[in-house]
């Protein structure tokens, strides 16, 4: 489990205890926490944006080459008053490509790597600058998938380009993507109206509803039959076990989950007050 401040936590007794697992971390704000589904290695994003793996068995954390050394680094920062420092938003990792890195920087684009996070190449041609999450198609190696700030954008060309496609949001600012693990081309995602200073404004709020496409982000449709939430949503997850299960927490402290595939999605937890589930 990552933490915003703490770092990441290991439970071995299916969450009854938690220990600390951070040593090696250079920082212990994290924002992404993700597992290759064969090689069993774990990757984490941090604030400031940086990359670090922990092999199995390894006792510490392990950095990637830094992203300091990329051209456009001194352009990374983030718009919204009190600026901060960017962070490693997603990490999306290629089951049949170990070696395969991608990872969603808000704010500084996307960044990939081919060789285990030795080096790096900054994706800025027709990416969002506010990147939320990034995944690698299934058996698609070139195509890469994204949210961010300002709605979907995909690639076909390994990350070299990238188009925008909102088609049917209502909306621009998008959550992680979640995809469907028995039909690669269905994509769901939680996307608001207002952006993150009016979230936590009185009479504001997000204004957010559940989206899924069944094109692979061609085309947008609204799920549920819900009015428009005030929470926004850091982190979104799926159940392989479940293929039509889609979960997101939001910032209002309520967890959303449909099992249908979105004909029907509720709160499941409601009433923690004013906090931001970033992890599930």
């Amino acid at each position: 489990m990552g933490t915003e401040a703490a770092g990441v936590f290991r439970s071995e007794d299916g969450g009854a205890t938690w220990v600390p697992d951070s040593s090696g971390l250079g920082s212990l704000r994290i924002w992404s926490l993700v597992q290759h589904p064969i090689t069993g290695v774990l990757y984490a994003g941090t604030e400031p944006a940086a990359l670090y793996r922990k092999h199995p068995g390894a006792t510490e954390w392990t950095p990637c080459t830094p992203f300091t050394t990329l051209p456009r680094y001194r352009e990374w920062t983030s718009p919204n008053p009190p600026r901060h420092e960017p962070r490693v938003r997603g990490i999306g990792l290629d089951p049949e490509r170990p070696q395969a890195i991608a990872a969603a920087i808000e704010e500084g684009w996307l960044v990939l790597s081919l060789d285990g996070g030795v080096t790096w190449t900054n994706l800025t041609e027709g990416s969002d600058f506010d990147s939320h999450s990034v995944l690698f198609a299934p058996g698609q190696p070139q195509v890469l998938l994204s949210t961010s700030g300002d709605g979907f954008y995909r690639s076909d060309d390994g990350g070299a380009h990238f188009r925008p496609s909102h088609t049917g949001l209502e909306g621009r600012y998008l959550s992680p993507l979640v995809l469907h693990p028995a039909r690669p081309r269905t994509l769901y995602a939680y996307c608001t109206r207002n952006y993150p200073p009016s979230w936590f404004q009185p009479g504001a709020g997000a204004e957010g509803a559940f989206f899924r496409s069944d094109d692979q982000g061609g085309h947008w449709r609204r799920i549920g039959n819900t009015p428009l939430i005030p929470g926004g949503c850091w982190t979104a997850c799926g159940d392989p076990r479940e293929p039509e299960t889609f979960c997101a927490g939001l910032t209002d402290g309520s967890v959303w989950l449909t099992r249908d595939g979105g004909k029907q999605v509720e709160p499941i937890l409601e009433g923690l007050g004013l906090v931001s589930v970033v992890s599930i």
